[in-house]
């Protein structure tokens, strides 16, 4: 029979229940962080209570998991901080189950429990009730003790009482932290469009710029050729000024597109010969008095263990070779530029070191990981202001690098200089020391895919070119009729297929635009090949995305060159296009 003495004591212990929870529920109402109130139910209620050990678990955003939020006893040795804190999946372990069934998990004896997970020491008895939200569970708050059956029907009414009184303020905390989170990461995008917007009207003034400088020297030189006039000497320089400025240009144009394919993740590689020597010749020229009139030193050296030439896409090999000397002339003030290219191999591949050092301002070593960050400008902008560009150089080097296959390194010191060493191995993937391949014809051909084209002619070949640029037009009659080649013109797809229907001319090959007025090039493919025509039929396009060029094919078309063309390579371009049967496609 229960004495007066044990009904005090258990009055006394209801009381001061009463007084904790008072206390607890008060403290919450002001709260407002999730780890507020995790913490305060750990503390507040259960520490307060008297007992010794405590976990306050929440599930995870994904619902698969619990995290511990919170802690009183051997689990919180400082303040605020939980020892080695674990997650447990949702099913697993006695917590687990509570998150799973949503039921309150008594356990007297866990020594003969085998869901029981062993934390940061091992205790006998373990009450875990869950924490509810409309029937929905949002979290565990659990309870373990040293001695077997220590739990009784009291405290399991406290612990439930507890976590039903903070379940509603962990969900509005949990809610706002959500909603904090989605106005940062609102802030957050709205400041990096901004970033993007501005570093994109810096990019395009920059290509502005760099576009300005080859058409000032095209435009000029061409205007002294067309007055006369000028020394021998004066006039070949002039003219190779003139190309080596448009094919400049024309390169950054089509790395301008492609700067569509580096966001897709989508890039065109092309395969050319590259003739070492010659293309070191013309970074030298582009770049030797922009060097000269900053008042540096230029060098370009070759080393004789170059290979003479290697299959590789020219255009993205000159714009990241001209990103690396334009960015030392760029960040060097006094001093010099040394370009040098040498002979190396990887795995057996036989490859191209490029280097290009300069004594300019160099880089700390704690911006140095984010160099290849688009549009990322690491250079301290207070002490040189007046160093402009996009930051978008040595991105696009670093993918053009590793769409050709290479490697790319950077040693700096800041103040001191830098030094940039690209590798790039021969894209035909021919071991180093295999056996040439007999003629050296070959060396001196142009390569397409895979495949290297030995000069062949057109004589005697019948064309049918459909161009609605008469500048275009003129220039490809001239080229391909200088290799033997009878071509008939005509300004579009339509006047094409009249051309085709009226005049007794067997014509050997079609050569089209893919954009023309009244028909374009698809048009004119799917119309041949519906009339039963099946000689070849070369598609000439400006730019073509991989989507273009499967409708190439599927229209009719069997190969497909693209715009601006090389001079010196088209007609072996189109001589090899003509050698494919109607169905096969590069």
């Amino acid at each position: 029979m229960e004495t007066e003495k044990q009904r005090d004591t258990a009055i006394i212990q209801r009381h001061r229940y009463l007084e904790v929870l008072h206390e607890f529920t008060m403290r919450q109402a002001s709260l407002r962080s999730v780890d507020d109130i995790c913490w305060n139910i750990a503390k507040t209620a259960i520490g307060e209570l008297g007992f010794v050990d405590c976990v306050v678990y929440l599930m995870d955003e994904t619902r698969s998991h619990l995290i511990q939020r919170a802690a009183h006893g051997d689990k919180n040795p400082i303040e605020r901080e939980i020892l080695d804190p674990i997650t447990i999946p949702v099913g697993e372990g006695i917590v687990g189950s509570v998150a799973a069934t949503g039921k309150i998990e008594w356990v007297n004896d866990t020594r003969v429990d085998k869901r029981y997970i062993l934390d940061d020491s091992f205790r006998c008895a373990e009450l875990a009730v869950p924490i509810l939200l409309e029937g929905e569970v949002i979290g565990v708050l659990d309870s373990e003790h040293p001695q077997a059956h220590f739990f009784s029907d009291e405290d399991v009414k406290l612990f439930t009482t507890i976590a039903s009184l903070a379940s509603t303020r962990i969900h509005t905390a949990l809610a706002l932290e959500r909603l904090e989170e989605q106005a940062n990461e609102l802030i957050q995008a709205r400041r990096d469009a901004e970033i993007a917007s501005e570093a994109k009207s810096r990019f395009l003034a920059s290509i502005s710029h760099d576009m300005r400088t080859p058409l000032t020297a095209i435009l000029g030189y061409s205007k002294l050729l067309e007055e006369g006039g000028g020394s021998e000497q004066e006039i070949s320089s002039w003219q190779q000024a003139i190309v080596v400025n448009s094919e400049y240009m024309a390169n950054m144009v089509g790395n301008v597109l492609d700067l569509t394919a580096l966001e897709s993740g989508q890039l065109p590689v092309s395969s050319d010969r590259v003739d070492v020597k010659r293309w070191a010749s013309d970074l030298e020229f582009l770049v030797r008095q922009r060097a000269v009139k900053k008042g540096l030193a230029f060098t370009s050296v070759v080393d004789d263990d170059t290979p003479r030439a290697i299959t590789s896409d020219r255009a993205k090999l000159t714009e990241l070779a001209m990103n690396l000397l334009t960015n030392a002339i760029k960040y060097t003030f006094t001093g010099s530029i040394d370009l040098r290219i040498s002979g190396t191999d990887i795995e057996g591949v036989p490859a191209i070191r490029v280097c290009v050092c300069d004594t300019g301002i160099g880089i700390d070593s704690d911006v140095q990981d984010r160099i290849f960050d688009p549009f990322t400008r690491v250079h301290n902008t207070e002490h040189f202001p007046n160093i402009e560009g996009t930051g978008l150089g040595l991105s696009i080097v670093r993918q053009f690098v590793e769409a050709l296959r290479g490697s790319i390194s950077v040693e700096s010191v800041a103040g001191k200089g830098t030094s940039t060493t690209v590798v790039i191995p021969n894209l035909s993937g021919q071991p180093k020391d295999a056996p040439a391949s007999g003629s050296n014809a070959l060396l001196d051909a142009e390569v397409l895919g895979q495949e290297v084209l030995e000069s062949r002619s057109l004589e005697g070949v019948s064309i049918l070119f459909c161009e609605d640029s008469d500048t275009v037009a003129t220039l490809v009659t001239l080229v391909l009729e200088r290799e033997g080649a009878t071509v008939t013109h005509a300004e579009n797809g339509e006047v094409g297929i009249q051309l085709f229907s009226q005049t007794e001319i067997d014509f050997d090959a079609v050569l089209t635009d893919i954009q023309m007025p009244v028909m374009d090039g698809f048009g004119v493919a799917e119309a041949l090949r519906s009339a039963g025509w099946v000689k070849p039929i070369i598609a000439l396009a400006a730019f073509l995305s991989e989507q273009d060029a499967d409708k190439c094919f599927a229209s009719g078309c069997s190969d497909y060159i693209t715009k601006p063309i090389d001079v010196a390579t088209f007609s072996a371009r189109v001589a090899s296009c003509l050698s494919k049967p109607a169905d096969q496609s590069v």
